[in-house]
């Protein structure tokens, strides 16, 4: 008895975007609806907007004159803390995973960084600098960590797994490094710039928020906040989310970029 083997093939992209878009707009349709009842029961604009108010609020804001201003003024400071924190996270991780002494001290200030809380950097940060300032050191204070976390973990690891090797094998640890460990790390930096990415836009909008600094989304929530305009404060987020979601497609177009195999 003969059997027929059938080998299997993966989805084409094509198949694979439809389906995430089929799923999204599910998504969508069913937080739509959602939403809705539950602004028709409260049936109260102070307290739960409809999400057709929601959506004439962005048209309305869209076509304000600061609208992108503060859409590039948050992408700039949220940018800026972002490349900030990678170049001083991607070295550190490094030296954190090969050398000793460096692993001890980074270890223990990642630590100490990860349990000041967001406001407590906000309000000494005013103390030292301006406003701007504050703001993209503040989501320094935030991305650092989590990126080197990241980043250190996965270098543990690789060590681990290919130390016998090194050992039967020994090269430079500069060749371990570049040649070796960076071309392994694309989950990690793929992981760690998504969480990063989306981590500043919300540190940094929360920045803005509590230091008043214009232009910004957070100054925007702030003067709807202080109007009593829910269906304003759900519209900037709507556009802080967009934002976000757009990023994470830029950086997977970027690492595979990086990562590709020339």
């Amino acid at each position: 008895m003969k059997v027929r083997m059938t080998s299997y093939s993966p989805s084409k992209p094509s198949v694979s975007k439809a389906g995430g878009l089929f799923y999204w707009l599910m998504f969508l349709g069913t937080v739509g609806v959602a939403w809705q009842i539950a602004a028709s029961i409260l049936n109260n604009s102070l307290i739960c907007p409809s999400p057709f108010g929601v959506l004439a609020q962005m048209a309305v804001q869209i076509q304000s004159p600061g609208f992108l201003a503060s859409l590039l003024f948050t992408i700039g400071r949220a940018l800026i803390a972002l490349a900030v924190s990678l170049l001083l996270a991607i070295p550190a991780s490094f030296a954190g995973a090969f050398f000793i002494p460096a692993k001890e001290f980074l270890n223990r200030l990642v630590s100490i960084l990860q349990t000041v809380p967001n406001v407590c950097y906000i309000i000494l940060l005013l103390f030292w600098t301006d406003r701007n300032m504050t703001v993209i050191l503040t989501g320094v204070f935030l991305l650092f960590p989590l990126i080197y976390r990241s980043l250190y973990e996965q270098l543990a690891q690789l060590i681990h797994q290919y130390r016998p090797i090194w050992i039967v094998y020994p090269q430079p640890r500069i060749v371990l490094m570049s040649r070796i460990c960076f071309p392994m790390l694309r989950p990690a930096f793929l992981a760690a710039i998504k969480s990063a990415s989306s981590l500043g836009f919300k540190a940094c909008v929360t920045s803005e928020i509590l230091t008043g600094i214009a232009p910004g989304i957070g100054k925007k929530i702030q003067i709807a906040r202080l109007d009593l305009n829910l269906a304003g404060v759900f519209a900037w987020s709507i556009w802080l989310i967009l934002l976000v979601f757009c990023f994470e497609k830029l950086w997977n177009l970027c690492i595979d970029h990086l990562f590709a195999e020339k």
